[in-house]
């Protein structure tokens, strides 16, 4: 009796994915790719594997049920039909003759996902499912048999399956992959229909869907090329007595922190922790020609005490003592490990408490940067960090990308305001202060 076989046809880069031996592997790719035919065949060969000798489900899952069966339902039929017993067409149900269920089902009806412990997910155009559809009912499931999941589709800016993509693609973690191919990796789609494509669509729409990339359109708040950095603190010439010396623009520096929660921090992992707001410290001169020197600005999730200890860091690092922190229970939190970290180092503080004075963020944030990024007044120091800051400025105000970096420079102006108003005024007269040290009342 002759061997049943099914002709799977991949083309090289969708079989460059279907051969990884990475457990979870994460795809982002063009229109047109081929995602639908890389999940499909890879659910199968799962659904037909020897391996799966509990005889645990396989699922296909797209984000709703009629999408999901629009795409799969007959192309599995057909594949599969020497190996299919019998289906169920409402539920999504096709039965294999070893015993295994090859499930098309919507991440719109997710009871139907739970208590299923599946041998392999395909998860499709993941981007358009709620995150927990994965944290919450898929992940879980696996446990049992251990199981593997792919997970395809193209950006939808910076949203969960970019943060998922990230983390494979970064955490060196050996259980997961990225993989990112643009349409034209897609051998059998003709490159005149991707130009023609091109010239009728937004630019940043064409990137996203074609090019795979993980963008949103920018509202033009901050363009790219306003951000402008330098490799050194900026100067100017000075005559001297003999001759021209080069010397440092003089200035007062600034150092200002918007506060993330502390407790989820704790708790999150992986690439979830990753979607949690960053706790930012920016460090900035503000030189005497009213231009701005941004020298760092530091972005994390960190527990109370690791964020009091880099917020002391970043006041010794620049000898100031103009250091604001935006108020509330945050810092209230904050402020005693503040104290006592700053009592080891005999360095006595006087905390500007800051605020967002009920202003929406975009005002904020539009009011304290743009006009000053758009005339060239604020510079920043060429380092690693600058990627995530113009990232930030040029996606502005998206909900999908982090804006904390900017929340903490737009505290700039009304800490410097804060100081200049202290140099003629009471101490008693100033009304967002507390002191750190009581005893020595700073």
């Amino acid at each position: 009796m002759s061997e049943t076989t099914v002709d799977f046809k991949l083309h090289p880069a969708q079989l460059e994915i279907f051969s990884s031996p990475a457990r979870f592997t994460v795809t982002a790719a063009g229109r047109r790719f081929g995602k639908s035919i890389l999940a499909g065949t890879r659910a199968s060969v799962k659904a037909l594997d020897p391996k799966n000798v509990m005889r645990k489900p396989v699922l296909i899952i797209a984000p709703i049920a009629t999408q999901a069966k629009a795409i799969y339902w007959q192309w599995l039929l057909e594949k599969l039909n020497p190996f299919i017993t019998n289906f169920q067409s409402n539920e999504g149900n096709i039965f294999l003759n070893n015993g295994v269920t090859l499930g098309v089902k919507g991440a719109d009806r997710p009871d139907t996902l739970r208590g299923l412990g599946p041998y392999h997910v395909e998860l499709d155009e993941f981007a358009d499912m709620k995150s927990e559809t994965w944290d919450a009912i898929l992940r879980p499931a696996l446990v049992d048999a251990k199981g593997t999941a792919g997970f395809i589709g193209s950006p939808k800016g910076r949203n969960h399956f970019f943060d998922l993509f990230k983390y494979a693609d970064e955490s060196g973690d050996p259980d997961w992959a990225a993989f990112h191919f643009t349409s034209s990796d897609n051998p059998f789609l003709d490159p005149k229909e991707i130009e023609n494509a091109k010239k009728t669509m937004p630019a940043w729409l064409f990137r996203q869907e074609f090019l795979a990339s993980f963008e949103t359109g920018s509202s033009g708040a901050f363009l790219r090329e306003w951000f402008k950095t330098t490799e050194k603190e900026p100067t100017r010439q000075v005559k001297k007595i003999h001759g021209m010396v080069e010397e440092k623009i003089t200035g007062d520096w600034y150092v200002t922190v918007d506060l993330a929660g502390f407790a989820a921090v704790q708790t999150a992992k992986g690439y979830r922790q990753r979607r949690l707001d960053q706790c930012a410290i920016a460090v900035v001169k503000v030189l005497e020609t009213g231009d701005w020197y941004v020298r760092d600005v530091y972005l994390g999730r960190w527990n109370v005490k690791d964020t009091a200890t880099r917020i002391l860091d970043a006041v010794e690092s620049c000898k100031t003592m103009n250091l604001g922190i935006e108020k509330g229970a945050l810092y209230n939190a904050v402020a005693p490990e503040l104290a006592s970290e700053a009592a080891k180092r005999k360095l006595f503080l006087r905390v500007e408490a800051l605020s967002h004075e009920n202003e929406n963020k975009v005002n904020r944030i539009g009011w304290a940067l743009q006009g000053r990024m758009e005339h060239g007044k604020i510079l920043f120091r060429e380092a690693a960090w600058n990627r995530d800051i113009e990232d930030q400025l040029v996606h502005f105000p998206s909900s999908l990308v982090h804006d904390d970096g900017l929340d903490a420079l737009a505290f700039i102006p009304q800490l410097a305001k804060a100081r200049v108003f202290q140099n003629f005024s009471h101490v008693e007269e100033t009304p967002y202060w507390t002191p750190i040290d009581k005893a020595a009342g700073f």
